[in-house]
C-alpha cells in the first residue's frame, strides 16, 4: 500500500475550500462512497436521477463509480459486457468493464477525482489562487476538466494538437485554458514541456501528471479493483477459476 501524508499542509488553503464548497453546495464523496455506492444517501441517489450524466452539477461527483444506472439515473449493477464465445473463439468467459457511464463517458474521471479532491482536503492546493493543470492525450484532461469545473476551480488543458477537433471543442467549452502541443497522441514529451514552461511562469499552476499522482493509483484500486473482484464473484460458479486479468495503457 502507498504511504500517502493525510497530515493538513495548510489551514488557510482548507478553509478556502471549506468556504467553497459552502457557497457552491458542493459535497465531496468520499472513496468508500464510490468504492459501494449503495452506502450514498438515498437523498443523493434520488437526487441523481434528475441531474443528466453530463450536467455540470457537484452531485455528478457521486456518479464517479462504475454502478451508474443508464436508464433510470440512479444507482444499479456494476456496468459489465460479456464477449460472446462467437466472436472469442475459447471457452473461458470474457468479461470486460464498461466505462462510458461514467461522466464524460470514460473512467479516466475517476483517475483525476483521486488527485484533485485529496489536494484539497488535505490543504495542499488553494482553489483561491491555484490552477489545476492536466497533462494529457485525452480522457485524462477531459476528466480532469470535468472534475475542476464541478469542484469550482480553474483548470488548464494540454493536450497535443493533432488530437481530435472534437475533444478540443468539449474542452473549449468547459476549461479556463486549452494548450495544444505540436504532434499527436505518441508526443508525449511536448506536453510535459509546455507544464515545465508554465512552471517556470508562475507557482499558480499545480500540475497533476498522472504518472506521478499516488491519487490516479489509489482510486483505481480501492474503486475499480474492488469492482473487479466483487464483479468475478458475483458472475463465478463453483466450477469458475480466474485465468487472467487484462489490462490496456493509460490509467490501467
Amino acid at each position: 500500500m502507498f504511504n500517502w501524508n493525510w497530515e493538513i499542509e495548510n489551514q488557510e488553503y482548507l478553509q478556502n475550500t471549506i468556504k467553497r464548497c459552502k457557497r457552491e453546495n458542493i459535497l465531496l464523496p468520499s472513496f468508500e462512497e464510490l468504492k459501494k455506492p449503495e452506502t450514498i444517501h438515498p437523498k443523493i441517489i434520488e437526487a441523481l436521477k434528475k441531474i443528466g450524466l453530463q450536467e455540470t452539477h457537484p452531485l455528478n461527483l457521486f456518479r464517479i463509480n462504475w454502478r451508474n444506472d443508464p436508464d433510470g439515473g440512479g444507482i444499479g449493477g456494476i456496468n459489465f459486457l460479456e464477449i460472446p464465445r462467437e466472436l472469442t473463439g475459447i471457452k473461458a468467459r470474457v468479461i470486460g468493464l464498461v466505462g462510458k457511464f461514467f461522466p464524460t463517458g470514460a473512467h479516466k474521471v475517476g483517475a483525476t477525482y483521486g488527485c484533485l479532491a485529496p489536494a484539497l482536503v488535505s490543504g495542499r492546493f488553494n482553489p483561491e489562487y491555484h490552477k489545476a493543470v492536466w497533462p494529457s492525450t485525452g480522457n485524462y484532461c477531459r476528466g480532469g476538466v470535468f472534475n475542476s469545473n464541478l469542484l469550482d476551480v480553474h483548470s488548464v488543458a494540454i493536450l497535443p494538437e493533432e488530437m481530435s477537433q472534437e475533444r478540443f471543442n468539449w474542452l473549449r467549452e468547459r476549461t479556463d485554458e486549452v494548450y495544444a502541443t505540436p504532434g499527436c497522441e505518441s508526443n508525449v514529451k511536448e506536453i510535459y514541456d509546455k507544464c515545465h514552461e508554465l512552471e517556470a511562469q508562475s507557482d499558480e499552476y499545480v500540475i497533476f501528471n498522472q504518472f506521478d499522482q499516488f491519487g490516479n493509483s489509489i482510486w483505481h484500486y480501492e474503486i475499480t479493483g474492488f469492482t473487479i473482484e466483487a464483479l468475478f464473484n458475483q458472475l463465478r460458479t463453483s466450477k469458475s477459476r480466474l485465468s487472467g486479468y487484462v489490462s490496456a495503457t493509460g490509467s490501467a
